[in-house]
């Protein structure tokens, strides 16, 4: 996945257009279907100007920071500022990481920490607590 460089601009509705036509190519070759255009009522794409515009996302990077040595695990950004107490973070450019279940991860672990430094639920009940809100 592509995301903005201002030091070197990309074409991406060509880009767009040349992953939709490997996809079309990879159906017609490994599994015979040849006819998926002619069935398609409509196409939604997002391309990293419109993670940028719609969720404020750095250079449009859907799955956050990078991940070199000092970007994995716990060496990711932590989900409370060191500074601002209460200010905290989720979501896939902090720990533990990128991906659906890893920054929903972040998302739980994020509310158990503010749950817990408030004492309004004891830990043991962070669970039910937050299941029951969502009931």
């Amino acid at each position: 996945v592509g995301h903005l460089d201002a030091r070197s601009e990309q074409d991406w509705d060509a880009l767009v257009n040349r992953a939709r036509e490997t996809v079309f190519a990879r159906l017609a070759k490994e599994m015979g279907v040849t006819d998926l255009r002619e069935h398609m009522k409509f196409e939604i794409v997002y391309q990293p100007k419109v993670w940028k515009e719609r969720f404020n996302l750095e250079k449009g990077a859907a799955f956050g920071l990078s991940h070199n040595f000092w970007q994995v695990g716990y060496l990711r950004p932590h989900n409370r500022h060191a500074k601002y107490k209460n200010l905290y973070f989720a979501g896939a450019s902090t720990h533990p990481g990128t991906g659906l279940p890893i920054v929903l991860l972040s998302a739980r672990l994020t509310t158990e920490r503010i749950l817990k430094e408030r004492d309004t639920i004891p830990v043991q009940n962070m669970v039910s607590a937050i299941s029951s809100a969502r009931a």
